[in-house]
């Protein structure tokens, strides 16, 4: 956890995972140093909540639905702001459906975000996967 470092930390999901949420914070809460909140964030809503801009997003596992892909995007052009560093990990699926909505979600992220893969050797050695990707995304900057 990233309040294990001394930062600020938000954690969203769900309303239906908000328990869950608390229960982990409540779990690991002799490791931090930083604080951490749970809150509910339904991707496609109201973001002032959660403004000013983070200086980062962690994403995980978060493509894989083709219905929510709009909504994460919009939350994701809301939410950041143009020194914010989106960290995004998921994992490469290659059944059914999975490859065209990657696919898309990717097309319709570069349309207002750059986007750089983090090589396979710069993940943590134990962790690391090939078809566990780590991209590193950032707001394009906007022309004056």
């Amino acid at each position: 956890m990233a309040a294990s470092l001394g930062a600020d930390v938000t954690v969203t999901d769900l309303e239906e995972l908000q328990d869950l949420l608390k229960l982990n914070i409540e779990t690991n809460k002799h490791l931090l140093t930083g604080s951490i909140q749970a809150k509910v964030l339904k991707w496609g809503e109201d973001v002032t909540a959660f403004l000013p801009p983070p200086d980062y997003i962690l994403m995980a596992d978060c493509i894989y639905y083709e219905e929510s892909l709009e909504p994460l995007l919009k939350t994701l052009k809301d939410l950041s702001g143009p020194d914010t560093c989106i960290i995004c990990c998921y994992e490469q699926r290659t059944m059914g459906k999975n490859p065209e909505i990657e696919r898309k979600y990717f097309e319709l992220l570069q349309m207002d975000f750059e986007l750089e893969e983090i090589p396979l050797e710069q993940h943590d050695e134990e962790y690391r996967s090939e078809d566990i990707l780590i991209l590193n995304i950032r707001r394009k900057k906007q022309e004056t």
